[in-house]
C-alpha cells in the first residue's frame, strides 16, 4: 500500500512544481493566461468525479458495470489531458525561467530586458516545448496503443531435449479486454499469430480489467487460434475480481467462475498451480503454471509453485508461466531448476524509449525486470510488454507486443544466447 501512496505523492509533487514553474516561466514569456491556472485543477476535479461515480455504479449489477467501464475509459482520457497540460506548463515554464540565465543585452526602447526579436525566439522555443507533451500523448492515444509489434526471441536452454530443438511458442500477455471498445483493433494480431505458426500459444495473465464478462467479445477470435501443442494460460492480478466492488462474496466467486468458463471456451487450458507434461519422441517438456504471485505486498499471492512442481518429473526441462516477474527473483532463481520463466504485468509502464539493445522506461524505477529477456546463470526470464493497456489509454515508445520464442539447446550451433530481434507491423 505504501508504494501506491508514494506514487501519488510523486505525481502530486510534479504537479505542484509544474504549477509554480509554469506560472513564473510562462509569465516571463508572456504566455500566461488566467485560465491556465484553473485548467489542471478543473481536469483533476473532473477525474475525481468520474472515479466517484464509477465507484457508486459498480454496485448496480452488470448494467452498472458497463457504465463503470465507460466512465473508466473517459477518466483515462481526462487523465491524459491533465498530464499533457501539467507537462506543458513544466517544459514551457522552464524555458521562461531559463531566460533569467541569459545575458540581458541592451534595453529595448520600452525598458524591457529583451529585444522583441529575442523574446519572439524564446516564445517559439517555449511554445514548441510546451506543445510536445500533447503531441506525444496524442500519438500514444490514437496510434501507439495499437502499434503492435512482434518480438522474435531465441533462447538457448542447457537442458532442452534434442527432439525439442527449434520448438516455437507465441506468448501473449495482459490483454485487458475491458479497455477495448470492441475486439476489432486486435484482428491483425490474431492473423499474425496464425501466420507465425507456433507449436504452442501461451498466455500469461490479465485477461480482463475487473469483470469476467469483459472477455465475452474476445472468446470467438481467441477460440480460432490453433497450435499443434495446444494453448495454455495462467491468471494475472486483474483476473480474480479483487479490483471490483461486489455486493456479496458469492457474487465475486460467481464472476470468477464465469471468467474461467470463458477462458475454457477460448480453447486455452488454464494452468492454475499445476503442470502439463508434453512429449515429443519420448522426451518430455514441462509447462508449469501458477496463480498470481508478487513480491509486492499490495498484489495477490494466489500462486503455489511448490504445489505445481510436484507434478514435474525429475530431470525435466521446465517452462514456468507466472504473471508477475517479481516472482522469478523471489521464488524461482536458485530454488527451482526452471529453465525459462515467462511473465508480463509491467506493460513497460506503457511509456519509454527503446533503441536497439538500449531501453529505458520509468518502469525500471519500480521493477528490476520490466521488459525483454533476462538471464541469471542457466535460468532465463522473458517479460512481455503486454498486448493491451490499462489506466492511461496510450502507449509511447513501449509498444504492445506479441512474442515469438524459439528454443535451442545450449550446445546447438544455431543457438543465439540472449539475443532478440524485433519486427513491427501495422
Amino acid at each position: 500500500m505504501m508504494d501506491r501512496y508514494l506514487r501519488w505523492a510523486f505525481l502530486l509533487g510534479i504537479w505542484l512544481i509544474a504549477e509554480g514553474v509554469g506560472y513564473y516561466g510562462l509569465k516571463r514569456l508572456r504566455f500566461w493566461r488566467r485560465w491556465m491556472g484553473w485548467s489542471t485543477v478543473g481536469a483533476f476535479v473532473l477525474l475525481l468525479l468520474l472515479y466517484g461515480v464509477g465507484f457508486v455504479v459498480q454496485g448496480l449489477g452488470q448494467h452498472g458495470h458497463t457504465i463503470f467501464l465507460w466512465l473508466q475509459r473517459t477518466a483515462g482520457i481526462v487523465f491524459l489531458g491533465w498530464l499533457a497540460i501539467v507537462l506543458a506548463k513544466l517544459l514551457g515554464g522552464l524555458v521562461g525561467i531559463g531566460t533569467s540565465l541569459l545575458p540581458k543585452g541592451r534595453l529595448s526602447p520600452s525598458g524591457e530586458a529583451f529585444q522583441p526579436e529575442r523574446r519572439a525566439a524564446l516564445q517559439v522555443i517555449g511554445g514548441t516545448l510546451a506543445s510536445l507533451p500533447a503531441v506525444a500523448l496524442g500519438y500514444g492515444f490514437w496510434i501507439g496503443r495499437f502499434r503492435f509489434q512482434v518480438h522474435t526471441v531465441e533462447v538457448a536452454l542447457p537442458d532442452l531435449p534434442p527432439s525439442w530443438e527449434g520448438v516455437t511458442f507465441v506468448q501473449l500477455s495482459d490483454l485487458h479486454s475491458g479497455s477495448f471498445l470492441s475486439p476489432r483493433p486486435l484482428e491483425e494480431v490474431w492473423e499474425k499469430v496464425q501466420k507465425l505458426s507456433p507449436d504452442a500459444i501461451l498466455f500469461t495473465g490479465d485477461w480482463v480489467n475487473a469483470y469476467g464478462w469483459e472477455l465475452e467479445p474476445f472468446v470467438q477470435p481467441l477460440s480460432q487460434l490453433n497450435a499443434p501443442l495446444g494453448k495454455w494460460a495462467t491468471l494475472g492480478n486483474h483476473d480474480y475480481g479483487d479490483y471490483a466492488r461486489w455486493r456479496t462474496p458469492e457474487a465475486k466467486a460467481q464472476d470468477h467462475a464465469y471468467l474461467r468458463q470463458l477462458i475454457q471456451e477460448t480453447g486455452f487450458r488454464l494452468l492454475d498451480n499445476e503442470a502439463a507434461i508434453l512429449e515429443r519422441q519420448g522426451e518430455r517438456l514441462a509447462l508449469v503454471g501458477v496463480g498470481n504471485w508478487s513480491s509486492w505486498r499490495r498484489f495477490q499471492r494466489y500462486g503455489d509453485l511448490a504445489k505445481a512442481w510436484q507434478r514435474v518429473p525429475p530431470q525435466t526441462c521446465a517452462i514456468l508461466l507466472t504473471h508477475d516477474p517479481t516472482h522469478w527473483e523471489a521464488q524461482v532463481l536458485g530454488k527451482y531448476p526452471i529453465s525459462l520463466t515467462l511473465s508480463g504485468h509491467t506493460h513497460g509502464l506503457q511509456m519509454g524509449v527503446e533503441w536497439g539493445q538500449w531501453r529505458f522506461s520509468p518502469a525500471a524505477w519500480l521493477y528490476k525486470h520490466w521488459a525483454g529477456l533476462y538471464q541469471e546463470g542457466a535460468q532465463f526470464l522473458y517479460v512481455n510488454r503486454g498486448l493491451g493497456y490499462i489506466g492511461v489509454p496510450a502507449r509511447l515508445g513501449i509498444w504492445p507486443e506479441v512474442t515469438l520464442l524459439r528454443l535451442y539447446r545450449a550446445s546447438s550451433p544455431q543457438a543465439v544466447r540472449g539475443q532478440a530481434q524485433t519486427k513491427a507491423y501495422a
